[in-house]
């Protein structure tokens, strides 16, 4: 099985190696699901405007099932993008892969208390309802990650100093919520 993780600085694994970005993401999902093979197409930065610009070399992998993990950066105030517009670029995203064959992880935990502001929980939990409201509405496939990391029992171990990056805690997290919803869809 072929899936690709289609998100931001997140899916890059921004700042868990040298040189500034990283596949743990890919690294710790096969590692836990033999026969899988995890392709990242993760951008720094990118918000689903930029996402529409990339959606094509997506759309080229041809996955079994893709993961779209945006709303950290559309919800920052440096991106300008309101929640409408938001589900408008995640409906394309969809349109264009599939939605049998599209999964929306919703935007992870923002830590306010981070020394760095690139947002604000409640701009964060804007753009997860608005996540939530589209998939219910349009029957698409979700993986409620802010949700997971809601639930784990120290929340903000598993963002970096910067309250938005993931700790490596967040990425086995992350791993192993992927590797579940892979099995249940078997």
């Amino acid at each position: 099985m072929k899936i690709t993780i289609f998100g931001d600085s997140i899916t890059n694994g921004f700042g868990m190696d040298e040189g500034g970005s990283s596949n743990i993401i890919a690294r710790l999902i096969e590692k836990k699901k033999s026969g899988v093979e995890v392709v990242l197409h993760g951008m720094n930065g990118d918000d689903t405007y930029g996402a529409l610009l990339r959606l094509k070399y997506v759309v080229e992998e041809a996955a079994d099932l893709n993961f779209v993990f945006f709303g950290a950066n559309d919800a920052s105030p440096y991106h300008l993008i309101r929640p409408w517009e938001f589900q408008e670029n995640l409906l394309r995203i969809v349109s264009e892969l599939g939605k049998q064959k599209t999964v929306l992880v919703t935007p992870p935990f923002y830590n306010d208390d981070a020394p760095m502001h690139y947002s604000r929980l409640s701009e964060v939990q804007l753009f997860r309802k608005a996540m939530l409201d589209l998939a219910n509405l349009k029957g698409i496939q979700l993986l409620d990650f802010y949700q997971v990391m809601i639930n784990h029992e120290n929340t903000k171990e598993l963002l970096r100093a910067d309250g938005l990056h993931f700790t490596e805690a967040a990425y086995l997290l992350l791993a192993d919520e992927i590797v579940g919803f892979l099995e249940r869809a078997n």
